[in-house]
């Protein structure tokens, strides 16, 4: 067990780093998630506001896209217009606590060590009505091979949408894997 940044006592996952569910949760069940749009808690710096931003609504369509293919949910949307009555819906809500978009300098002399790559740092949870079913936090940082390598010739954005592209489809194997009773990877 570890402590997470928000006083929860998780569980290590592999790469969804930190996860606590209640008694008996599986994300089984559910006809519907709904993803709410991704909150900003962290830093804001000025050079980073259009970065942001970006980052702040990728993440939701991102997760939007990745979860739809496990085939959990028969409906996963953005939209409660979206959710047909009497539906089991699950909310799925997330803030980015920590954020830096990255620097190509930084990553040209020091990039293969990590130095100047962007890093974000998701906390979340799903909800059933109100009432927390699973929390988690996880994090990316330059996580690509290209990144390292290459990503003083990569753009911030590019390597920060790699970035979340492997958080969204770690969780999307994440809840699979739980629902299914499979030991996470």
């Amino acid at each position: 067990m570890v402590t997470g940044s928000d006083g929860t006592q998780y569980q290590r996952h592999r790469h969804i780093q930190l996860a606590w569910f209640a008694e008996g949760f599986d994300f089984g069940g559910y006809d519907t998630l709904l993803i709410a749009p991704t909150k900003y808690a962290a830093k804001e710096r000025p050079n980073e506001v259009e970065m942001r931003n970006w980052a702040t609504e990728y993440v939701q369509n991102a997760f939007v896209q990745y979860i739809k293919t496990n085939g959990v949910f028969a409906n996963v949307t953005t939209r409660e217009s979206d959710i047909k009555p009497g539906a089991r819906t699950l909310r799925m809500e997330n803030t980015i606590f920590e954020y830096e978009k990255g620097g190509g300098g930084a990553r040209y002399w020091v990039g293969l060590y990590g130095g100047g790559q962007p890093v974000l740092k998701v906390r979340g949870h799903f909800l059933d009505s109100d009432k927390p079913m699973c929390k988690y936090e996880a994090t990316r940082s330059g996580e690509s091979a290209g990144a390292r390598l290459a990503g003083a010739f990569l753009s911030d954005r590019d390597i920060q949408q790699n970035d979340i592209n492997d958080l969204a489809l770690d969780m999307s194997d994440f809840i699979l894997r739980t629902q299914k009773h499979l030991p996470t990877r």
